[in-house]
């Protein structure tokens, strides 16, 4: 995965396909900190512990379509490697939580690709789940989630051009990205 936009579609389309109807997704983007972290949370139907531990020991899947799953190894090693940390939580019946967190400034960190576009289509695509995104700097928060956006837009398809334009833009200018 060649930006983070992309590693966090890779996890939550894994949390879409667990079931999740509550999906929050968090970025801290602190200069202060020299800090970039990201972090999924998940109300899907969780993993037992040998799960985790496949996961986080090889290229591991549960899909049938195809052996080897990369996406959440390569989260793993990207973080680490720009000195970060990296933990996966994760509870049958109750959901999952992924964190992967990144030295801001390390010369190998990735870019962040289209943040706005990613979550305004997560929140415009899957109607039917809470998305809540929440994208913190050093001294200031964005938070706007599904029940928003529905609230603006009263009964109207969220799945249509213009508004996802509008939200795209509406997201990018609050976090800069």
């Amino acid at each position: 995965m060649k930006s983070l936009d992309l590693h966090i579609i890779d996890i939550t389309h894994n949390s879409i396909r667990a079931g999740a109807t509550e999906i929050t997704i968090e970025m801290e983007d602190s200069e202060a900190k020299d800090l970039l972290s990201i972090k999924i949370v998940d109300n899907g139907c969780g993993m037992p512990e040998e799960m985790i531990e496949a996961i986080n020991s090889r290229f591991y899947s549960c899909r049938k379509e195809r052996k080897i799953g990369m996406g959440i190894a390569l989260l793993k090693f990207h973080s680490e490697l720009c000195n970060g940390k990296f933990y996966l939580k994760s509870k049958v019946g109750v959901g999952t939580e992924i964190y992967a967190s990144y030295q801001r400034s390390h010369i190998d960190l990735q870019p962040k690709g289209d943040l706005a576009g990613c979550f305004a289509s997560f929140i415009c695509q899957y109607q039917d789940i809470n998305f809540i995104i929440r994208y913190i700097k050093d001294d200031d928060t964005f938070e706007l989630s599904t029940t928003d956006v529905k609230e603006v837009f009263e009964g109207m398809n969220l799945n249509n051009l213009e508004i996802i334009n509008s939200l795209t833009e509406l997201i990018r200018e609050n976090i800069g990205s």
